[in-house]
């Protein structure tokens, strides 16, 4: 029952890893957050939904990820060019404000196109399943949980070994530093727009897969979560971001395990209050004082 609810978790914590990873990126580079993140992640799985309609079962997944991810890096440059980039140097509050609009409009657009009804997955998608040590798990879970994995070290291998990874951490310790060294920070944060919104799209279109589910308000309690993740593991932070996902994914899981389904979401945020409190830069983060 234990190996289960972790197996459990730690699928459900890869799927908020690839959103709240998203959030980590913003954050680090703007100091600023998106409240679109959701419905992105949300157009991004309907994009994969309507291709996964264009081709047979046996292709119709691997069309799926790259429609899926590139409608929503499109979303993604389209936050960036119009809720950020006008407004980097103006309040905070109003890309927030911006994106709290463009998420009711995506709904909206949602609720037109597709309709309120649940859409189910368009074919069995389990190939197959087994049991090892007491833990039953289809071949569906094992590609969700690689392929998130595939990615999230990916992107930790890009940020760190690549040109565009060391541009990404300068703009992100300094951007007015960066930009006087050079950086083209207008690419950079499009860039990372872009990156973040492709992987919300890719954990879309796997959540509806894993599911079997998709509707238009489906990005909003898991954008929520995954905003807890990364705030949980240290907002701004990548690896923090994983951290905190894995670790309410697991937490959610146990909870359903061993209390009641009822109560996954309250136990999952108190513990995230609790956390904040005792640490409020986040497991991983590291408190930046304010100079004056």
């Amino acid at each position: 029952m234990l190996a289960q609810q972790l197996f459990n978790g730690l699928i459900l914590g890869g799927l908020y890893a690839l959103l709240a990873v998203g959030f980590s990126l913003i954050v680090g580079i703007l100091k600023m957050i998106t409240f679109a993140h959701g419905e992105v992640f949300m157009a991004g799985a309907f994009a994969g939904l309507a291709a996964l309609g264009l081709f047979s079962p046996g292709v119709a997944l691997a069309a799926a990820l790259p429609a899926a991810a590139g409608g929503a890096a499109i979303l993604g440059a389209v936050t960036e060019l119009v809720a950020f980039r006008p407004f980097r140097r103006g309040p905070e509050m109003t890309p927030a404000l911006i994106t709290i609009g463009f998420s009711i409009i995506l709904q909206a657009l949602a609720l037109m196109l597709a309709g309120a009804d649940t859409k189910p997955f368009p074919f069995n998608p389990d190939f197959g399943r087994w049991t090892a040590g007491g833990v039953v798990f289809s071949g569906l879970e094992l590609g969700i949980a690689g392929l998130a994995l595939a990615i999230l070290a990916g992107l930790g291998l890009v940020i760190a070994r690549t040109d565009w990874g060391l541009a990404l951490r300068a703009t992100a310790a300094h951007f007015q530093a960066a930009q006087l060294m050079g950086i083209n920070t207008d690419r950079v944060v499009l860039s990372a727009f872009v990156l973040a919104s492709g992987m919300a799209g890719i954990g879309g279109i796997l959540f509806g897969a894993h599911y079997g589910a998709f509707y238009p308000l489906m990005g909003v309690v898991i954008s929520m979560k995954a905003l807890a993740a990364a705030t949980l593991g240290g907002i701004g932070n990548v690896g923090g971001a994983v951290v905190g996902a894995l670790l309410l994914g697991l937490i959610e899981s146990l909870v359903v395990g061993y209390v009641s389904a009822n109560y996954r979401d309250v136990i999952a945020f108190s513990i995230l209050i609790l956390v904040i409190l005792i640490r409020p830069a986040g497991i991983l983060g590291r408190r930046e004082e304010e100079k004056v």
